[in-house]
């Protein structure tokens, strides 16, 4: 397919694209959507379509249908073949949650592959199992900590632990109520240094506790001091900690090896959730613009009705503003759209609004216009908006437009849609309009569509004689001339033309 970056941003499309980051969860899915490009292949197109469809339907119909939200699981996948690598607890958790919600997928779709059929495909990429849950569930518990219970050697070592501590603890206390009596702790009289519950004592009397020195304040004042009752007791504390580190790495390193049995799986839980978060972002933007699913013609035949900018509709929404719709129609008949009237009219958006309903159609985005709509798809979407002046190839405006032409006139088909706003402006009106009848008349002889806005009243009048092109107006009222900004096949441009010439 032909679409270059020009028209990409002449439609404004990375905007569209920004809005799909934003809905989505995964970064592998944000990231797709950066460089979210429309394509040609229409089997590709529709089953995108159909996919975000099916889950619209879902959303808008009242159905119970489960949060889309996970972590990724790269860094897990990697490291489960890996003989003693380390997964962190979270790690653990991920894969934990990506089978939870996996399988309430899977339930979800169970005997609605009818209804949903190409979102119940997705999910047959896995299989409805409970093993890695009750595997992860038998080491954690809810708040993502390895259990006491997850082997009888830990349960022993945390028994032990516990029983140090409370003596630990015991003995501080007698020591702090033995040196109060004496005034020579600080206020704070004791606080944690390294893991270590120590004594605050006043520096002038550091020498009146018997311990181990591992620190003084910033100011000097008070120096921190490990009983020595504690001493052996701290020491014990270190090494226990140490054996249950070693301990939860044994049983962890068990439990990697029960889910390494499961990778396959834990694979398509990756895959799946992806897919659905990229789905899934796609019908959240559908549901924003009140977007829908027009029928995709065979033929190249366009019929928007009810149609919305969708830029401006959520522009014009955030500003409390009315947004008004727009009905445009193209076919091997009418395949040569010349849209005239005044400035600031609504020329530019009518025909943008072709352009970016197209693009988005094409990258698997519903719409926002009427279900009675009716849409095609393009082999080659192409623009020339606005002042695109090269400043790097020093090329004025005119001549980069001239550029830009002869490429369109060099690659168009009867499957390309041409979008030219300001058709042949930028030099002298006599030679503009001259070269711009006879670039308009050779792209029509290439069969091509193409939407066209114009001063030229000499393209409006070619149009006119032309059997499949037609000419279109922004309304305008004739009384006092102020733009309606409403689009309407016929023109009146042209009939008070026509008439002049007779």
């Amino acid at each position: 397919m032909k679409i270059d970056q020009q028209t990409i941003d002449d439609l404004e499309f990375p905007i569209i694209r920004g809005w799909l980051s934003n809905f989505a969860i995964s970064e592998t899915v944000k990231e797709k959507f950066s460089t979210l490009t429309p394509i040609s292949d229409r089997e590709r197109i529709i089953n995108s379509l159909k996919k975000v469809n099916e889950l619209l339907a879902i959303r808008t119909e009242g159905e119970t249908f489960p949060r889309v939200e996970f972590e990724e699981l790269h860094e897990e996948i990697k490291l489960l073949p890996i003989k003693n690598a380390a997964i962190h607890l979270e790690g653990f958790m991920r894969i934990y949650s990506a089978s939870l919600l996996v399988n309430q997928f899977i339930f979800f779709f169970n005997k609605r592959e009818n209804e949903y059929p190409l979102l119940t495909e997705i999910t047959t990429k896995a299989y409805f199992t409970k093993e890695i849950i009750d595997a992860i569930q038998l080491v954690f518990d809810k708040h993502g900590n390895v259990k006491d219970e997850a082997s009888e050697e830990l349960a022993m070592i945390r028994g032990q632990i516990k029983q140090i501590k409370k003596q630990i603890n015991r003995n501080f206390d007698k020591e702090v109520r033995k040196l109060l009596k004496d005034n020579i702790l600080g206020d704070t009289k004791a606080t944690f240094i390294n893991g270590k519950r120590v004594l605050a004592v006043l520096a002038s009397h550091k020498r009146r506790v018997p311990g181990t020195v591992l620190g003084s304040s910033k100011t000097g004042n008070f120096t921190y001091i490990e009983p020595f009752v504690n001493a052996s007791l701290n020491n014990e504390y270190e090494l226990l900690l140490d054996d249950e580190r070693k301990e939860i790495f044994r049983i962890l390193q068990v439990l990697k090896q029960e889910l390494f049995e499961h990778i396959e799986l834990i694979r398509s839980y990756q895959e799946i959730l992806v897919e659905f978060d990229f789905i899934n972002a796609k019908c959240r933007l559908a549901i924003d613009l009140e977007a829908c699913l027009p029928s995709i013609q065979e033929e190249l035949e366009i019929e928007l009705i009810d149609a919305f900018h969708p830029i401006l509709l959520k522009n014009n929404r955030a500003l409390n503003k009315k947004t008004l719709p727009q009905h445009i129609g193209m076919n091997k008949f009418s395949r040569m759209l010349v849209i005239s009237g005044p400035n600031a009219g609504g020329k530019s958006i009518t025909l943008k609004s072709i352009g970016i309903l197209q693009l988005m159609i094409q990258s698997g985005l519903l719409v926002p216009v009427h279900p009675n709509s009716k849409m095609c798809l393009f082999q080659n979407i192409l623009s020339d908006i606005g002042d695109n002046q090269s400043i790097e190839n020093e090329l004025s405006t005119y001549s980069y437009r001239l550029k830009r032409m002869n490429y369109f006139l060099k690659i168009s088909n009867r499957k390309t849609l041409l979008l030219l706003d300001e058709f042949g402006t930028g030099s002298d009106p006599d030679l503009g309009g001259a070269l711009a009848e006879a670039i308009f008349e050779a792209l029509y002889n290439k069969k091509s569509y193409a939407v066209i806005t114009t001063h030229y009243n000499n393209i409006k009048l070619k149009a006119d004689t032309l059997r499949n092109a037609v000419n279109g107006s922004m309304l305008f009222n004739t009384e006092t001339l102020e733009p309606k900004y409403q689009f309407s096949i016929g023109q009146q441009e042209v009939l008070l033309l026509l008439k002049l010439r007779k």
